[in-house]
Formats: C-alpha cells, structure tokens, sequence
C-alpha cells in the first residue's frame, strides 16, 4: 500500500509548490514596482531642491532696449519668470513690441549665471529672441549675449554692459552695444541714475544714446522710476527720438 500511494504524494507535494510559487510570485514581483517608484520620487525631489522661482511684471509707458523705443511711443507691458540655483539661471520672457517687421510682440528664452568676483557682480546670459506676429518671410529669430558687470563704492555703483548678436533681426546682421553707467544712492529709497551707450551694427547704423532718471523703492518688491532717453540719430526713425518713460515694476 505505501508503494502505490508514493505518486500521490509525489504530486500532492508538487501542487503544494506550484501553489506556494503562484501566491508568492506577485508579492515578490509587487515589492520592486513599489521600490522603483520610491526611488524615482526621491530623485525628483532631490533635483528640486535647490531651486527657486521668482518672477517680474513691469508696466511702462514706453519702452526701452538699447537707448531706443521698443514700442514706437506706446505703452509696454513685460514679463517674466526665473528659475534659479545658485549661480545659474533660467528665465522666459514675454512683452509686448513693435517691429520694423511688423511683429506686436516679442518672447524669449535665457540662460545664464551671476558671480560675485571680490567686490565686483558680473551676471552673463544667452538670450534666445523671436519676434512674434511678423510679417511671411521676416527675419524673426535672433540670439544675443549679454554681460553686465557692477562694483560699488560706498553709495555709488558703477556699472558696464555689453549686449552682441551674431545675426541680429531683420536686416540687421552683426550687431553690438556697450554702455557704461552710475547709479547713485540718495536714502533708503531714492536713487538716481544715468547711463551713456552707443550701437554699432552691419550694415553700419551707427547711434549714440544716454539716460538719466530717478528710482523710487515703494516696497521691498516694487518700484517706480521716471527716466528721460535720447539718441543723436533722431532721423533714423521715431524709435530714436527722444521721450519720458514711467515704468513700475513689481517682483515676485
């Protein structure tokens, strides 16, 4: 009798496996699922760490970018938001513009980095433009490097930027300008400042431009300033010619 039962328990044994395999099959299988996504979620919060968002909305009546209007005499509205950690950053820009090319408004990308370098600031960045709503055809994308370096001397800051583009917009090929600036403290509140520049481009469009105004700290994230800008090429076209701009500007 023992000899004829052995196959049976043979296979009892078999199926008491097979079952203990097949309800701890999915419960070995569950547990690296689980683990993988763990370990994903702390990798992201991980890269997150570190970074802070701050953002920038400014509200003028004209506009300014390299001593000459943006907007022909109109209003601007501009903003922006930035993505910082530690020395690198990471910024998208949206505003309102009028081009030559037609277009209304003008969006761009940046990446860049701030240093401190002894008692100097130096903040550096590519700026990825494209001018949006412009004509079939037109020349809407163009790159620029920009680089501003500031020192302070008490309540003074000095201050020297240089803005190039290999291929500029439109017709405008290489294109370069370089201004030099002071800005000095009053109080807590008030400051006053001005700037001298010039633009040299290619095909040769050469102009001087200067500014001067004064800033007023309403809070600690905003602020409201009075500037007066001119250039010496009033003929070139009604962007150049001279105005009274009043722009608040609002951080967050």
């Amino acid at each position: 009798m023992a000899v004829e039962q052995e196959p049976f328990v043979r296979l009892s044994a078999a199926s008491s496996v097979i079952a203990l395999l097949s309800f701890a099959a999915p419960a070995a299988m569950a547990a690296p699922t689980s683990n993988l996504i763990a370990d994903w979620s702390d990798d992201v919060t991980e890269a997150l760490q570190g970074w802070k968002l701050s953002g920038q909305l400014t509200a003028a009546t004209d506009s300014t970018s390299k001593g000459v209007s943006e907007t022909q005499g109109n209003g601007q509205v501009g903003m922006a938001l930035t993505a910082t950690r530690n020395w690198f950053y990471a910024s998208a820009r949206y505003k309102n513009y009028k081009g030559s090319d037609g277009s209304d408004y003008q969006s761009g990308l940046a990446v860049g980095g701030k240093w401190t370098l002894g008692k100097a600031t130096l903040n550096s960045q590519i700026i990825y433009k494209v001018n949006d709503g412009a004509r079939p055809g037109s020349d809407t994308h163009f790159v620029e490097w920009q680089s501003e370096a500031s020192r302070a001397f008490g309540r003074t800051t000095l201050k020297a930027l240089t803005i190039w583009s290999p291929d500029s917009s439109g017709a405008t090929q290489e294109a370069v300008y370089y201004e030099l600036g002071a800005v000095q403290k009053l109080s807590d509140r008030w400051s006053v400042s001005g700037g001298l520049g010039e633009r040299r481009t290619e095909p040769k469009r050469t102009y001087t431009a200067w500014n001067a105004g004064a800033t007023l700290t309403l809070n600690a994230r905003t602020t409201l300033d009075l500037r007066y800008y001119d250039t010496n090429r009033h003929e070139y076209s009604k962007a150049h010619g001279d105005r009274l701009v009043l722009a608040l500007q609002r951080r967050f």
